[in-house]
């Protein structure tokens, strides 16, 4: 089920193929706190990294869903991603867990480490990730290959959620990354608001659904030139 006006998603901000080794390793090379700090693995390793965990995943059949930064990239050319977040079911979970170090872990997620490469794997246990790994999946071709991505709308629900959660724990400067995800797709995307909304209704409060129209709402304004 797909609820915005396009069938299958245009691509139309991104005007070169995305490359998912190229942009982790770029991420991770050009982070200043690595510079700072040191690198807790070899940057060069970790195309290869990709490439060996993309492999396993279609090894051991697991049916997923690439999300988070790596998803909206595919859709807006427009910053980098130091990891992968991935949609998967506890018991496919359980597949690749003997090949990674879990570093935490919790109802929801699960913070891993594949050769040196960050795999934040997001359970479907909770309904709305079920939800979008079922309903609101596409396959992007990236350089290294096609694989299923969250679709516009499915990435929108989920900066709904995480958006919510980084309030409660007062990470505002990632609340304000996270609604210009979602006013950069506003502008680049023809969304279907209404029928997010309606689908956001299983998932989330009267009012915070309340909230997030009052924001997107203000998205939709016309631009002006201050200084025309």
């Amino acid at each position: 089920m797909r609820n915005f006006p396009f069938v299958e998603p245009t691509f139309q901000a991104r005007k070169h193929q995305l490359e998912i080794s190229q942009t982790i390793y770029d991420a991770n090379v050009f982070d200043i706190k690595n510079w700072k700090k040191g690198f807790q693995t070899n940057p060069d390793m970790l195309p290869n990294s990709v490439v060996k965990f993309l492999g396993l995943l279609d090894e051991l059949d697991v049916h997923y869903c690439i999300v988070g930064g790596m998803a909206y990239l595919a859709y807006i050319q427009d910053r980098n991603t130091k990891d992968l977040d991935v949609l998967i079911s506890v018991e496919e979970l359980n597949k690749i867990t003997p090949f990674v170090e879990i570093e935490s872990e919790d109802a929801n997620f699960a913070n891993t480490v594949f050769e040196g490469l960050k795999v934040d794997f997001l359970k479907t246990s909770n309904a709305l990730f079920k939800y979008v790994r079922e309903n609101q999946t596409v396959k992007y071709e990236f350089v290294e290959g096609t694989f299923p991505i969250a679709t516009v709308e499915g990435l929108v629900l989920m900066h709904f959620d995480a958006i919510i959660d980084l309030y409660q724990k007062g990470n505002f400067n990632k609340v304000l990354r996270y609604e210009s995800d979602l006013q950069f797709l506003t502008i680049n995307y023809q969304i279907d608001w209404g029928n997010i909304f309606t689908v956001a209704e299983e998932f989330f409060t009267k009012g915070q659904i309340r909230e997030f129209k009052k924001m997107v709402a203000d998205w939709q304004k016309p631009r002006r030139n201050p200084f025309a």
